[in-house]
């Protein structure tokens, strides 16, 4: 990649949008240029950090493991945002580990580097500082919608259901509120007795643009066309349980679209557990109806 092409691509980036064409040639100069394949490890959790990375192609993930096992995703990067950019202020170890979601080509910036950069023209640095706030702002802004978005639906999860349809239907009540946009939001389950899919709830004012079923066979979360992110829900131990659909009727940029998918992936989770655990409720009783059946078509 030459330097020309540095340029291009630096300045789609938020974070350098201000600086002058001389500061961007000079900033392409100094950066290194590394690329990963789907699946590569970019930096682990906790370890050492002295540079930041801006993506050029591709997407990164931002995960963190969990005490109950795996990692929970945080974010998805798509091309045009950076990430680890608090290394270069607080000289702490990495908070979370990166993964390449797709081949990736990222510009690395050290400390190293940027420090002479920035000492050669005070007023650019306080600019590029401030784009940084600006970037780290709205990311946490991201990261608080998503939490308030769990916090609704799992007082769901502690309340009581007749079955996993109806939870479903006030989840999606609970989610709509918080997707911007005009969503609309479907749910479906898996027949326990068939390879049937059935839709049990819907809201929103777009629903005929969401199927009625889906195949049982793609149960991976993906994007069903440019407007359409469908959710899988799964058991621990991968058996299917049902999807959400959630379709927006406006245009959304790649970055947008990385945050509706960790957003949904996120309280996707949640639900697939509260089904489960509704299912199991539901069986519970039944069982303990026909014990009872039993016990007094026996008694004298």
């Amino acid at each position: 990649m030459d330097t020309g092409e540095r340029v291009d691509r630096l300045r789609a980036l938020a974070l350098f949008r201000r600086l002058p064409e001389a500061k961007l040639a000079e900033l392409a100069r100094i950066l290194a240029v590394r690329t990963f394949p789907a699946g590569a490890l970019i930096f682990e959790d906790g370890s050492p950090g002295d540079s930041m990375f801006l993506l050029a192609l591709g997407q990164v993930r931002i995960e963190k493991r969990v005490e109950a096992g795996g990692f929970a995703e945080l974010a998805l990067i798509s091309p045009g945002d950076v990430f680890g950019e608090l290394a270069l202020i607080d000289r702490v170890p990495r908070s979370a580990r990166a993964v390449a979601q797709t081949d990736t080509t990222l510009f690395v910036l050290s400390r190293q580097d940027l420090e002479p950069w920035l000492r050669s023209d005070p007023l650019m640095a306080v600019g590029f500082f401030v784009e940084m706030l600006r970037v780290v702002s709205s990311r946490v802004r991201r990261s608080t919608e998503e939490l308030v978005l769990l916090y609704d639906v799992s007082h769901l999860a502690v309340q009581r259901f007749e079955d996993e349809a109806s939870f479903l239907e006030a989840a999606l009540r609970r989610m709509i509120p918080h997707l911007s946009g005009e969503w609309s939001v479907a749910a479906y389950l898996c027949s326990q007795f068939s390879d049937e899919v059935l839709r049990v709830a819907i809201e929103g004012p777009g629903g005929e643009h969401i199927p009625a079923t889906l195949p049982l066979g793609d149960a991976t979360n993906r994007w069903m066309d440019a407007a359409s992110f469908c959710v899988a829900l799964t058991s621990p131990d991968g058996v299917p349980l049902g999807f959400l659909v959630a379709r927006n009727e406006h245009a959304m940029s790649p970055r947008e679209k990385a945050d509706v998918e960790v957003a949904l992936t996120t309280v996707g989770h949640l639900v697939a557990s509260t089904v489960q655990n509704i299912r199991h409720d539901v069986e519970e009783r039944l069982r303990q109806r026909l014990q009872h059946q039993q016990l007094r078509d026996v008694s004298p």
